[in-house]
């Protein structure tokens, strides 16, 4: 009696590797970080926009002397630097987003390869 031999190999066992991954947990890091300040700079954007739109009144002391009342040009001044403000919180909001988004997409990239 013959007996037939199968051939079927073993699969072959790969290694473990019981490191840490410090380069998906770099690129993981800068990931999360990166796409955090896209988030803060985009409320800090809609919130300067909002602020532009509609800028803060100028404050008035309301314990103030009537003799000691700011003027009505100093009030006016005093809510345009208010709106100028915002305008370069918009300037700045946008260009964070600018810098932060490319460097996610970067990393998030480097993630799949």
């Amino acid at each position: 009696m013959a007996v037939a031999k199968k051939s079927a190999k073993a699969p072959a066992l790969q290694p473990r590797n019981e490191g840490i991954d410090w380069r998906s947990l770099y690129l993981y890091a800068v990931c999360l970080i990166t796409l955090l300040v896209v988030l803060f700079s985009t409320v800090s954007l809609i919130n300067a926009i909002i602020n532009s739109v509609f800028p803060d009144p100028a404050y008035i002391d309301p314990y103030a002397k009537p003799e000691n009342a700011p003027s009505p040009a100093l009030l006016d001044q005093q809510e345009r630097n208010n709106q100028i403000q915002a305008v370069k919180n918009i300037f700045t909001s946008f260009t964070t987003i600018a810098v932060a988004a490319p460097l996610y997409i970067y990393h998030w990239r480097q993630t799949k390869k």
